[in-house]
C-alpha cells in the first residue's frame, strides 16, 4: 500500500491471538506456516482487561514474544488496541462505571461469545473509566511503537456503544426489545442535557424543535417512549456524537505518541449488523480519521461501497473478513475458492487494498468455538485455506496493477441518513425498514453493473451532488432544509433525484409532519404530491402496473410495493407506472434543466425482502432511462457483475462474477476505448480475444455457477 505504509504490498493474512487463544504452544509452527503460506501480515489483539491486569500492572509479555515471532519470520503486523474489555478493577474503584438500561438493570460487567475474558458494559460517559482508558492506549502505544514488525496500528475495533452485547441491539430490530436501550446512567443524561444546549443554544430553540415548553435545559427529559420523533432522534444522535469524540480522541492521543511513526486505522461494522440506534454506529462518524480505514467485511457488497464512500480518498482494507461464522453446534458450510475470490475481487473492484481474514485457528473459547477459522482446530490446513493462499498469490504477483487501479468514478449517490435511519425504528418498531431500503436499491443497481456511491447528510452540498447525474433516497421520511436546498438546487441545474414516499414529510425543524408531501415545498420540483395513503395490502405488497417502455423491464414483469400505497396526484408530471386500482404509482417530473422521480411506495423494500426481480429491473430503469452512464453491458441479459479497473498506461483489469446458481455462456460490451489485446485470467492463463466497436470492446465469457473470473489486459 503506497504512501501510507512504506513498502509495496497489499496487506494481506489472518487474525491470530486473541488472548489466551491460541496457546502458546502453538505460536512457533503457527507463525512459520504463515511465512511459507506467503502471508505477509497478520493481526494482534492488545486487550485492555488481559494486559493491564491491575491499575499500576501492564503486561504485554505474550504480545511482546508474538512481536518478535512475526519480525523473525517476516510478518508485519496490525495490533488491534481492544478497549472494550475493561479491567475487573475498574469495576471495583468504580461501582457506577457499568451502563444502566432504560429498565435499570446495571449491565457490565459480563461476557459475550467474542469476548470470553470479560469486561463488557462500561459507560464511555464516566469520566473515570475514561482516564485509564486512555491512559492504557498511551502505554501500549509507547510500549511497541520502535518494534520492527509493527505496520499498522488498529486503534477502533468495530467500535459501538453496547460493547459487543448482541442482545442489547435487539430494540433497534424489534420494539419489545426496547428495554435493553442504552445509556439511562446519571452521567449519559448529564452530559446528553450540556450536548443539548451546546447544539440550540437556548431552551426556546429546543422547545421549538421538540414542541414542549421546558423553562432550562436541567428540565429536559430523557426519551423513554418511541412515541415522538425530534426528542428520541437527539438522544440516539448525542451516542453518535459521543462515539465520534471517543474516536477521534483515540486518533490524537495514539498519533501523538507515535510520532508518525506508522498509519492508524479504525474498522467499522455495517450498519446491517450494527444498527445505529442501538449501537450508534455511523459509519461516517468514524471513517473521517486516520491514515486509512477498514471495516467488518461480509458478503454484501454495499458494505463495500459504503465504505470506499465514507473513506474517502484513504486506503481501505478488509480488516476482519468473515467467512466462516457460527457457533458451537451451529457452523457454517464450507467455504471454496469462488466464494474466496467473490470476497478479495468484489473488494478490489470497490477499490480495497488489503485483506485480513478472521482468523488462522478457529475459536477454543466460549460459544464462537470452533467455527471461523483457516485451519482445524489442531493448526492442519483446510481446502478453504488452500484456496485462501492461491487468492493471495495472484494478488501478490499483480501487487503493483492492484495498488494503482482504481474503479471507474461513481454516477448515481445513494442518500445515508442516520436520522432517518432512527427515525424508522421510531415509527416502525424496526430500523431495517429504512436499512433494508438502501440494501434493495444498492442491489438492484449492483446486479445491473451500476457502480453506486453513498453520500451523508454532513457532507451533502452542491460540490458533493454536482459529481453524480442520480441521486437516489430510499425510505426518505425525514430528511432537513438543508438537504432539500440542496436537492432543489441542484436539479435545477440539471440533476435527477428519484426519491420514494414520504420524500421529507416529516419537518424536522419544527418537529411536525408536512401537511404537502414531498415535503419543504418539493412537490413543486417533483411536479406531484400524495394523495390518499393505504396500506400496502394484507399480504404487505401493491401491485404497480409500468406505462412507459423501460430499458430493463419486459412487459411480463411483476413490479410489487411495500408497506403503503400512496396515490400520486400529477401536477405537471407525467406518470410512469400506476397501481392496479389505477392510481397513479411513479411520476416524473421536469424543474429547471433537472428531473424528479416520485414512487408512491417502497420499491427497494421488496427488492431485498422477496426480490422480486421486476423490482430490481425497475429500479435500474428509473436510473437508466434518465442517465447516460457508461457501463458493462450484458447482452444476454444474464445476472453477471462486471467491474473494470483501471490502472497506468492502459493497464486494464476485468473482474467477473456470475450472480446466478447455474452456468451461464455471456457476451459484455464493455466501454473501453483503445485495448488492443487480449486478456488473460490470472488464474487460469486462459485468453479471451477483444472485439472492438464505436462503443468500446465486446468480449464473451462462460461461467460456472456463482464462478468468479479475474482477467487483465
Amino acid at each position: 500500500m503506497r504512501n501510507v505504509l512504506k513498502d509495496v504490498y497489499i496487506p494481506f493474512g489472518s487474525q491470530y491471538y486473541r488472548a489466551p487463544s491460541p496457546h502458546p504452544d502453538e505460536w512457533v509452527k503457527d507463525i512459520q506456516k504463515m511465512e511459507e503460506l506467503g502471508f505477509n501480515m497478520v493481526k494482534f489483539w492488545v486487550q485492555w482487561r488481559w494486559n493491564h491486569p491491575t491499575e499500576d500492572t501492564f503486561f504485554f509479555d505474550d504480545i511482546d514474544r508474538l512481536m518478535d515471532l512475526s519480525y523473525a519470520h517476516r510478518l508485519k503486523v496490525m495490533l488491534n488496541i481492544i478497549f472494550d474489555v475493561a479491567p475487573a478493577w475498574i469495576y471495583h474503584r468504580y461501582p457506577d462505571a457499568s451502563m444502566v438500561t432504560l429498565d435499570g438493570r446495571r449491565i457490565g460487567p459480563q461476557t459475550q461469545p467474542h469476548r470470553q475474558i470479560g469486561g463488557l458494559g462500561y459507560c464511555y460517559n464516566h469520566d473515570g473509566v475514561m482516564e485509564h482508558f486512555f491512559r492504557f492506549l498511551k502505554q501500549t502505544v509507547k510500549h511497541f511503537k520502535k518494534h520492527p514488525a509493527l505496520a499498522i496500528w488498529n486503534v477502533g475495533s468495530e467500535p459501538e456503544l453496547t460493547s459487543s452485547m448482541a442482545e442489547m441491539r435487539l430494540y433497534a430490530d424489534n420494539a419489545e426489545k426496547m428495554g435493553n436501550m442504552l445509556c439511562y446512567c446519571d452521567h449519559c443524561i448529564r452530559k446528553f442535557r450540556i450536548w443539548l444546549e451546546e447544539k440550540y443554544g437556548d431552551i426556546e430553540q429546543l422547545n421549538k424543535v421538540w414542541n414542549r415548553n421546558y423553562c432550562s435545559f436541567d428540565a429536559v427529559e430523557v426519551p423513554k417512549t418511541r412515541n415522538t420523533f425530534n426528542d428520541m432522534i437527539d438522544w440516539r444522535m448525542f451516542f453518535v456524537h459521543v462515539l465520534g469524540e471517543n474516536i477521534k480522541r483515540r486518533f490524537q492521543v495514539a498519533g501523538k505518541e507515535d510520532s508518525g511513526m506508522h498509519p492508524l486505522m479504525c474498522h467499522h461494522v455495517f450498519i446491517q449488523g450494527f444498527p445505529v440506534t442501538s449501537t450508534a454506529n455511523d459509519p461516517w462518524n468514524v471513517g473521517k480519521y486516520g491514515d486509512l480505514h477498514g471495516f467488518t467485511q461480509m458478503d454484501d457488497a454495499m458494505m463495500i461501497d459504503m465504505l470506499r464512500s465514507c473513506a474517502k480518498d484513504k486506503p481501505v482494507i478488509s480488516a476482519e473478513m468473515l467467512m466462516l461464522p457460527g457457533y458451537t453446534l451451529d457452523l457454517a458450510p464450507s467455504i471454496d475458492v469462488n466464494d474466496v475470490k467473490r470476497f478479495i475481487f468484489s473488494g478490489i473492484a470497490g477499490n480495497l487494498k488489503g485483506f485480513i481474514f478472521w482468523q488462522y485457528r478457529p475459536e477454543i473459547l466460549g460459544r464462537e468455538a470452533p467455527a471461523w477459522g483457516l485451519t482445524t482446530l489442531n493448526g492442519e490446513p483446510t481446502p478453504w485455506l488452500n484456496a485462501f493462499v492461491e487468492v493471495g498469490s495472484v494478488l501478490q504477483n499483480n501487487a503493483d496493477f492492484f495498488l494503482e487501479a482504481k474503479p471507474d468514478r461513481a454516477k448515481i449517490a445513494i442518500l445515508y441518513n442516520p436520522e432517518n435511519q432512527i427515525f424508522a425504528w421510531a415509527s416502525t418498531g424496526n430500523e431495517k425498514n429504512a436499512t433494508n431500503s438502501l440494501l434493495g436499491t444498492h442491489r438492484a443497481l449492483y446486479e445491473r453493473n451500476f457502480i453506486v456511491d453513498f453520500i451523508h447528510p454532513i457532507e451533502l452540498n452542491d460540490n458533493i451532488l454536482n459529481q453524480y447525474e442520480i441521486l437516489y433516497i430510499p425510505f426518505p421520511y425525514v430528511l432537513n432544509k438543508k438537504i432539500c436546498e440542496s436537492i432543489r438546487n441542484w436539479v435545477h441545474v440539471g440533476g435527477v433525484v428519484i426519491g420514494e414516499c414520504y420524500f421529507g414529510a416529516w419537518n424536522a425543524e419544527n418537529g411536525h409532519h408536512e401537511k404537502i408531501i414531498p415535503g419543504y415545498d418539493l412537490h413543486k420540483v417533483f411536479q406531484s404530491r400524495q394523495g390518499t395513503v393505504e396500506p400496502a395490502g394484507e399480504d404487505g405488497s401493491v401491485e404497480i402496473i409500468v406505462d412507459k417502455e423501460s430499458p430493463y423491464l419486459s412487459k411480463d414483469m411483476k413490479v410489487y410495493g411495500d408497506m403503503v400505497k400512496a396515490q400520486l396526484i400529477p401536477e405537471g408530471a407525467e406518470v410512469l407506472a400506476r397501481f392496479d386500482t389505477g392510481e397513479a404509482a411513479v411520476t416524473i417530473g421536469s424543474y429547471g434543466k433537472g428531473k424528479a422521480v416520485l414512487i408512491g411506495t417502497y420499491l427497494g423494500l421488496v427488492y431485498h425482502r422477496k426480490h422480486v426481480f421486476g423490482n430490481g429491473a425497475f429500479i435500474a430503469s428509473l436510473v437508466s432511462m434518465n442517465s447516460n452512464i457508461e457501463k458493462p453491458h450484458i447482452l444476454n441479459d444474464e445476472r453477471v457483475r462486471v467491474d473494470i479497473m483501471r490502472g497506468r498506461n492502459d493497464d486494464v483489469g476485468l473482474i467477473v462474477q456470475n450472480l446466478e446458481d447455474e452456468a451461464v455462456d455471456v457476451t459484455v460490451q464493455l466501454p473501453i476505448q483503445g485495448i488492443g489485446r487480449d486478456f488473460e485470467e490470472l488464474f487460469d492463463r486462459c485468453k479471451i480475444q477483444t472485439v472492438s466497436d464505436a462503443s468500446g470492446i465486446r468480449i464473451s465469457v462462460a461461467l460456472d455457477p456463482r464462478e468468479v473470473r479475474i482477467y487483465r489486459a
